[in-house]
């Protein structure tokens, strides 16, 4: 099916159901991931309501158009060739609203980790602090199980809203969920929002807690240029992280085109300006390559590559 066809195709779908937002056209990927490589999806939807998700999930399932979710694409990376997939981006108001009850949380999955917090500090709410810095979404967070500071987002999830592929939303209970590190299991689904279980706590110890953290990650992490942040998982296999087995064989500072291993922290791949995604796959190619060689540990990559 030819670009313009395909334009046409969605373009009648959305109009057929009477959806409102946002329908774009040859988005591309580096403007809309953290690492600013990648070609062009097909397009991107960004829904105004949860009534707009279904009714657009239930079309694109009926014509058999395959779909993304996207966050702040901090955890991506788009091949040069971009994708023939459609990409979904809750970033509406309706998908950005955070509603506090006692202790809990209830929030879109648009919204920002940073806002998270920051709502949460202001009501005194703590057990969230170790989500501060990380770039990314409440809904990405809970999809990739994000976490540090030997916390992940499941230490404090309620319960997950979900949509999927036929449009039906479901409510996912905490402990019918399959998290695991750096994983939860929600494939194939739409993370619309959460209900967060916090803790009252001293406000000023909450504060406390987030300016050692974003302080431990300033003096840690590269920000110097765009990343897609950790590239690798640690190891269960190994008493090492994976920025300390990179580190060991070497590899800081090592460069292919326009990306290049951090030299502050091993597990950061950089573009230094000009990368191009072959340039980081290759990058991790060779990482993975050495690794193994010097160590006997198999390195599987955190991040998610999109072809």
């Amino acid at each position: 099916m030819s670009k313009l066809v395909f334009r046409d195709k969605l373009s009648a779908l959305k109009d057929a159901a009477g959806l409102k937002g946002k329908l774009s056209f040859m988005v591309p990927m580096s403007r809309y991931t953290t690492m600013r490589v990648g070609g062009a999806a097909l397009a991107m939807y960004q829904p105004e309501s949860l009534k707009d998700i279904i009714d657009f999930l239930r079309a694109c399932e009926e014509k058999g158009i395959p779909l993304m979710p996207i966050g702040c694409g901090s955890n991506i990376i788009a091949s040069d060739a971009g994708t023939k997939k459609v990409l979904i981006k809750l970033s509406a108001p309706f998908f950005r609203r955070i509603e506090v009850c006692k202790e809990e949380v209830n929030c879109g999955s648009g919204v920002l980790l940073a806002e998270l917090c920051s709502a949460a500090e202001k009501r005194s709410l703590g057990a969230c602090e170790f989500l501060a810095g990380i770039p990314g979404t409440v809904g990405g967070a809970v999809f990739q199980n994000a976490g540090a500071h030997g916390r992940s987002m499941s230490d404090i999830i309620k319960d997950v809203k979900v949509v999927d592929a036929q449009g039906c939303v479901s409510i996912l209970r905490r402990n019918t969920i399959d998290f695991s590190y750096r994983r939860s299991g929600l494939n194939g689904l739409i993370i619309v929002g959460a209900t967060l279980a916090l803790k009252k706590r001293a406000k000023k110890s909450i504060i406390n807690d987030i300016s050692r953290y974003m302080e431990r990650r300033l003096t840690t992490q590269d920000y110097t240029a765009p990343s897609a942040g950790c590239i690798f998982k640690n190891p269960a296999a190994s008493s090492l992280t994976a920025a300390q087995l990179i580190e060991g064989c070497g590899l800081k500072g090592r460069r292919v085109g326009g990306a290049s291993v951090s030299k502050k922290h091993a597990n950061f791949i950089i573009n230094n300006g000009n990368a191009r995604a072959r340039d980081v796959l290759r990058l991790i190619g060779i990482i993975k390559k050495r690794v193994n060689a010097a160590y006997g540990v198999e390195l599987k990559e955190e991040v998610e590559i999109i072809e």
